[in-house]
């Protein structure tokens, strides 16, 4: 009887040294990726699907693919939440046959980092979201990128319009 005892109170008491805020629940909030929309540069207002597109990150001299061979018209991609730009490699037409057509593409921002709790640390924030590419080449698919909302807050609105 006593042993149960005993065992019900180390339950008890390792049961309510767990706070709220140890555990990091799938609903909250983190740090929100970059949401781009492709749209026609002959009319603006259309959105425009990208065939067989592919978005691979570089960091330092290791790239990884975020997307692979999709048809879309718009992409959610993470930021580097370690540096203040993210390089990007995006190709159009990408299949196993073909490369592709490859542009490469910068965002550069600034990190603001939001602590949650305990358990699920600190969430980032881009600010001041700017674009780079290169557009002296003929052969770019991608002819202009449009920042729509420079801070980088959540995953509701556009962040990017690529025209294409």
């Amino acid at each position: 009887m006593l042993k149960k005892i005993i065992v019900i109170f180390l339950f008890l008491s390792i049961a309510s040294g767990c706070g709220k805020d140890d555990i990091c629940t799938g609903d909250t909030p983190t740090t929100p990726k970059l949401i781009i929309i492709f749209k026609s540069k002959i009319n603006p207002n259309v959105y425009k699907v990208v065939d067989n597109l592919t978005v691979t990150t570089i960091i330092e001299s290791d790239t990884t693919d975020i997307i692979k061979s999709i048809t879309t018209d718009s992409i959610a991609i993470p930021l580097n939440t370690g540096v203040d730009f993210t390089k990007f490699q995006f190709y159009k037409d990408n299949t196993s046959n073909n490369e592709g057509n490859l542009d490469l593409v910068t965002f550069n921002y600034q990190r603001d980092f939001i602590y949650i709790n305990r358990a699920c640390a600190f969430k980032s924030y881009f600010i001041n979201l700017g674009s780079e590419f290169d557009s002296e080449d003929n052969t770019n698919w991608i002819q202009e990128i449009s920042i729509t909302k420079p801070n980088v807050e959540n995953e509701d609105e556009t962040h990017v319009i690529i025209y294409h």
